[in-house]
């Protein structure tokens, strides 16, 4: 997707200074790369699946726009013989999905002597997405970077929607929707486990969207895509082991349009894994060895709270007489754990700072969401354990909304993910 000659030449800018500014590993100065408007980066460690996933992504109906698919095996220096095997079967696996598949471009990025320190999914993936701004500095193009693991399959309309729906649009940040697929033959354990835990997922998303939090996506790696300019700017990907995608998307939430493309796009492996501390996989690994028959969590009037703190914060930061401000005694009020963090957080301080950072409307919010971010309203949730007790999902979900009121656990999971799509909560009001 070509700009105007200005746009190019500040994408230019732009990337030179990520380049510049910013740790880029040799391996991706080392990676060929041809001209393509969608990159599918796709970082595999030591995975059974990976031809699976790359036969998925060559099945996919044609597209107009040029796609390349960017494989990253990645490894570390004390990986075993059997995971150093399987990183060796993945560069061979990637070469033969280019002769079987030409009409994508399939690029196998060797990335399997990572020293133990560093290894792991978030250079992974910035190893893959640094390398398509360093291909893309001279031209200045903004292409589409979508992330993908190499244990998921995906629709058959995945790349079509990419392009139509993201890459041919001016949003900036994408989100798709993602569900983990189970069959007959699916373990009883671990079917119960999964419906439990992603109806969780829906209910936080849910919660904060109640709460009127606008950021409310979900915030996983392999359903998630931006544009090569938002990322260099925001200065690209983090290093992180896990957590990587919740930390990117939450940088990038509040300054990028973001479009969440409703319909399952993305079909995530469920099974046990314990490569990272948490998510599916360590989920599903603590649903088995505990043997419970229900997950609790968040009580639904943490949501309620932030809810109360959140209109109080937009009335105040909207504010121009300093006199007529909210003065936050209707959330303070509303249950001791609400005065208790006011108290210990500091909190009046920062929304002063804020309001006064900026004459406009729009520029205090950006600078609000940039302070109480998706990590701080996670610990905001957290902070009030002490008071309330860990509910059962489904059951806070009606307590927040009585009308979701579906027993069957994947038909309450679309009806959420209509109503959410549906539904989105303004940054601007």
């Amino acid at each position: 997707m070509t700009g105007s000659p200005k746009a190019i030449e500040e994408a230019k800018i732009a990337y030179a200074n990520y380049i510049h500014r910013f740790f880029i590993h040799e391996v991706s100065r080392n990676v060929k790369l041809r001209e393509a408007g969608i990159y599918v980066v796709v970082p595999s460690y030591a995975e059974e699946k990976l031809a699976q996933t790359l036969a998925s992504i060559a099945g996919c109906l044609p597209v107009e726009t040029a796609v390349s698919v960017v494989v990253v095996i990645n490894g570390k220096e004390s990986d075993s013989p059997e995971q150093k095997q399987l990183n060796r079967k993945g560069l061979e696996i990637v070469v033969q999905q280019q002769l079987a598949s030409p009409h994508i471009q399939w690029v196998a990025v060797d990335a399997t002597d990572l020293t133990d320190k560093n290894a792991g999914v978030g250079l992974a993936r910035k190893i893959g997405m640094d390398a398509v701004i360093l291909h893309v500095v001279s031209s200045g193009e903004n292409p589409a970077l979508v992330c993908l693991d190499a244990d998921c399959t995906v629709s058959e309309d995945y790349l079509l929607r990419i392009e139509r729906e993201f890459y041919d649009s001016t949003s900036q940040v994408a989100v798709f929707e993602f569900l983990h697929p189970v069959g007959d033959d699916t373990d009883p354990v671990l079917k119960k486990g999964i419906e439990e835990y992603e109806i969780y997922l829906e209910y936080y998303r849910l919660g904060l969207h109640f709460a009127g939090y606008p950021f409310f996506h979900h915030t996983v790696g392999s359903s998630m895509a931006c544009k090569a300019l938002p990322y260099a700017r925001s200065g690209g990907m983090n290093q992180r082991k896990a957590g990587e995608d919740f930390y990117f998307l939450h940088k990038l939430f509040p300054h990028y349009p973001t479009i969440a493309l409703h319909g399952t796009m993305v079909f995530p492996s469920c099974r046990i894994s314990t490569r990272v501390p948490f998510g599916t996989g360590r989920f599903q690994q603590k649903w088995k060895d505990d043997g419970v028959g229900q997950y609790l969590r968040y009580h639904p009037d943490c949501f309620r709270f932030l809810k109360i703190f959140m209109e109080e914060c937009t009335a105040f930061l909207e504010s121009v007489d300093v006199a007529e401000s909210p003065d936050f005694e209707r959330f303070q009020s509303a249950h001791p754990g609400c005065d208790a963090w006011w108290q210990q957080g500091n909190v009046m301080p920062e929304l002063v700072r804020i309001r006064s950072s900026s004459l406009q409307k729009e520029q205090r919010l950006k600078a609000f969401y940039a302070w109480f971010d998706g990590l701080a309203v996670l610990r905001f949730i957290h902070f009030f354990e002490t008071w309330l007790p860990f509910q059962p999902p489904a059951e806070s979900i009606r307590n927040l909304m009585p009308a979701f009121d579906e027993t069957v656990p994947f038909q309450l999971l679309r009806t959420l993910r209509k109503h959410l799509y549906e539904n989105p909560v303004s940054n601007h009001d």
